[in-house]
Order: C-alpha cells, then structure tokens, then sequence
C-alpha cells in the first residue's frame, strides 16, 4: 500500500474520531481552514461547540459500527484521534483502544479511505501499563484488521507515536503549570534523569497532515524541537520562565509515589470512577527514556517541530490565564 498523497487538502474529505477532545479541536479547526470538509464522530455533538457549524457531525462512539462506517464512507482520509487515557480495568482499555480502533480501521479500509492512527510513545513499552499496552495492541490491531478489509488500491495506514502533548485547551498539563505557578517543579527521583518529547499541540497538527502525504504501512514517532528531548528538570525551569521564575526542583521517590497511586486505585474502584493517577502511570513517569527516536516523521518528510519550549509554555500559559485557570 501507497500513501495516498494529501498534501493539499482543500476539497478533501476528512473524517476524525476524538473531535471533541483537546488536539481534535485544534485539528479541526486547521483542516477546516486549509478548505477541507470535515466529518466529526461525537458522542455528544453539544463538545463540538462553535466547531459544530463547520463539520458534518455523525452522532456515535467507537463501539457503533455504523456510525464508523458512516464516518469514514466517502472520505480520503480517517483520522483516528479518540482513545481511553484512564480506565479501570485493561477490559476498558481492551474495549476502547483495540477494539474501537479494530472497527475504526474497518471503517476506512471499507471505505477505501488512508487510516491516520494516533497512538503513543507508550507503545514502545507495553509492560509498563494497561494504556500502554493497549496503545500498542491498537497498532497492531490497524496493520491486521486494515490488511484484511482493504481492497484494491486501498491507500493503507500510518501510526503515528505522539509524545506527552501540551498547548492552549488542554487540561492535562494544567495542575503541573499550578504547581510551578507556586514555585514548585516535581520531577522524578532517578539517576540518571529521565528525558522526553514534549510536543506543542500546534506542532502535532501539522504532524499529522505532513504524515498523509507519506509512505503507509508505517509507524512514525513524533518528537519535540530537541533531538534528545528534554529532561524534567529542565521542563520546569522552561515552565518556571514562563511565569518569571524559578521553580524549586520537588524530587519524588517511585515508592511514596506508588503508595498514593494503590491508595488513588482504591478509591477508583469504590466508587467505580477510574482515576488517571495509577501505579502504571507511576511506572511511565520513572521510564527512562521518552524521546522520540525510531522511524521519525522528521526523516520521511519535510516536516519539523518549530515550537521551542518556552515559547510554547509561554502561549499555553496565556490561554490558561485568560480562561481563569491560572
């Protein structure tokens, strides 16, 4: 399978699963404004707000094989960005990332659209969590269920591998801008440091366009304008800048960590609510090395982060105070 060749997008259908979520809203809003007609999947069009205007909305989840089919019939291309970033068990995960993304994968195979899959660096290490592992098995689930639908001359998929993402909408990020905001930068208790990529939102987007235009059946990490990424400690004093200061660097020990983690675990299952703070995201936030590195975009086509982290933070910070988060 070829790519097939979206460099311009003006008049292309596109269709996008997680519309509603942070990077999905910023996607929309530029493929609307490169003169694309956009297909939004949304459980709950009322997300899409002021973006409900510009897209053709189909009402459905990742569980709803019609509405997938329903999406993805017509388009050029399928834009899978919804996922499950927290859940209780790996069934939930199992439900939503592989399976979802299995039946999304069918859709535009069926529809003989190019399948865009937006997993995670996570994926480069499975045992470490039940997100990671799910991410990984998602890719999988593309190249087997893609290969088994397609018909001729389908254009075929492409994964790309996101890093820790950040940017004006997000609200990920937002308690550790708080917690710099008080002149405190956590960071990990390890020797050596941990780095990782740390991409601005807008550089994403254009990741993930430059990537239809590339050669399919291949997975593409994504990273940040730093080849080796960047350690915690120097995100904070990035951060720290943004707000004119600089942070006092707090290193946690895994263990406290993980206690709090079992603790925040078991209260999640009381109240059958899952909660984002897991010993598996404890055992992401210890992993040494998070930098993008293997099959980068940046080495298949032209395009290139051009945010530096201050100025990203700088933007992001912004936004947060003018919404009155911050």
């Amino acid at each position: 399978m070829n790519g097939s060749g979206l460099s311009n997008l003006a008049s292309k259908r596109i269709a996008i699963t997680g519309g509603t979520g942070f990077v999905g809203g910023h996607l929309i809003d530029r493929l609307v404004s490169e003169g694309a007609q956009v297909r939004a999947l949304a459980r709950n069009p009322a997300k899409l707000g002021s973006r409900a205007d510009a897209v053709d909305i189909i009402t459905g989840d990742l569980g709803d094989a019609d509405a997938l089919g329903a999406l993805a019939a017509g388009c050029d291309a399928v834009i899978h960005l919804a996922a499950m970033t927290h859940a209780l068990s790996r069934d939930d995960f199992r439900a939503a990332n592989v399976e979802g993304t299995a039946r999304v994968a069918t859709a535009a195979a069926s529809a003989g659209a190019l399948l865009v899959h937006i997993s995670s660096i996570a994926a480069r290490a499975p045992d470490l969590s039940d997100y990671a592992w799910s991410k990984a098995e998602s890719e999988k689930a593309v190249a087997s269920t893609y290969a088994e639908q397609a018909q001729e001359g389908a254009p075929g998929w492409i994964c790309l591998r996101a890093p820790a993402i950040y940017g004006p909408g997000d609200e990920a990020t937002l308690p550790y801008f708080k917690m710099v905001k008080l002149g405190i930068a956590p960071e990990p208790m390890m020797s050596p440091p941990g780095r990782a990529s740390f991409l601005y939102v807008d550089d994403v987007i254009a990741a993930i366009i430059s990537s239809m235009s590339t050669q399919a059946g291949r997975i593409y990490e994504i990273g940040d304008e730093s080849p080796e990424g960047h350690s915690w400690a120097e995100i904070g004093i990035a951060l720290g800048a943004a707000f004119g200061k600089r942070p006092f660097a707090l290193k946690a020990p895994r263990p406290l960590l993980e206690v709090q983690a079992g603790i925040a675990e078991g209260i999640a299952h009381l109240r059958n609510e899952p909660t984002f703070v897991t010993r598996g995201k404890i055992a992401e936030f210890f992993h040494p090395d998070w930098v993008a590195r293997d099959g980068l975009l940046s080495d298949a086509t032209d395009w290139h982060p051009t945010t530096p982290l201050e100025e990203g933070f700088a933007k992001t910070l912004k936004w947060y105070q003018e919404e009155g988060l911050l």
